[in-house]
Parts: C-alpha cells; structure tokens; sequence
C-alpha cells in the first residue's frame, strides 16, 4: 500500500470555504484505478490540514496525477488564489510506502 499525505496550510479567511470544497468534492478520485480511500483532517490546533490517500501502489497515484480525473477534481482550486493570483494556501506532499500494518 503507499500513501498521499498533503499538508495544507489554510489561513483562516479560506478554513470555512476549504472545508465546504472538500464536503461538496467531485469523488473524481475515487474513479481511479488503484485508490482505495481518502481522509481530510482538520487540525485541533493550528492551521495545517491533511489530506490523506491510499494507493494500491505508487504507479496508480502517478496516474491519477497525469489523469482528466485530477483536472476534475481540482477545477475549484483557483478558489483559494491571493490578491496577487497566487495559490493561498501552502502544500507539502509527503509519500510513504506501507511496510508493516
């Protein structure tokens, strides 16, 4: 098994609104071939989220990331831009590969 973890720092102007596009998503994820699950958590403390998703392998997440699938399931991104145009919120992707469960 290998697993997505994206850190998200969302400032607060953006949580409420973060938090409805994930509620409302498009599942164009769960499409793909490989996937098994997705968790979003929101942070108790602070303001950095998780995205977490599990893969069958790395193979199908690459996949997923050169897929119409992930245009799909990004189409709101451009929601979450600064004054300047740029991306507000601030990613860190992290991959691991399951070895002992």
């Amino acid at each position: 098994m290998f697993i997505i973890i994206n850190r998200m720092e969302v400032p607060e102007e953006h949580r409420e609104r973060f938090e409805e596009v994930f509620k409302t998503r498009a599942h164009a994820v769960d499409r793909r071939p490989g996937f098994i699950s997705a968790q979003i958590l929101r942070p108790t403390e602070g303001n950095t989220y998780i995205v977490m998703t599990r893969w069958e392998s790395e193979d199908n997440f690459n996949e997923w990331v050169n897929s119409p699938e992930f245009i799909e399931g990004h189409r709101r991104r451009d929601e979450f831009k600064n004054a300047e145009g740029h991306f507000a919120l601030k990613s860190k992707v992290e991959r691991y590969e399951v070895f002992a469960e």
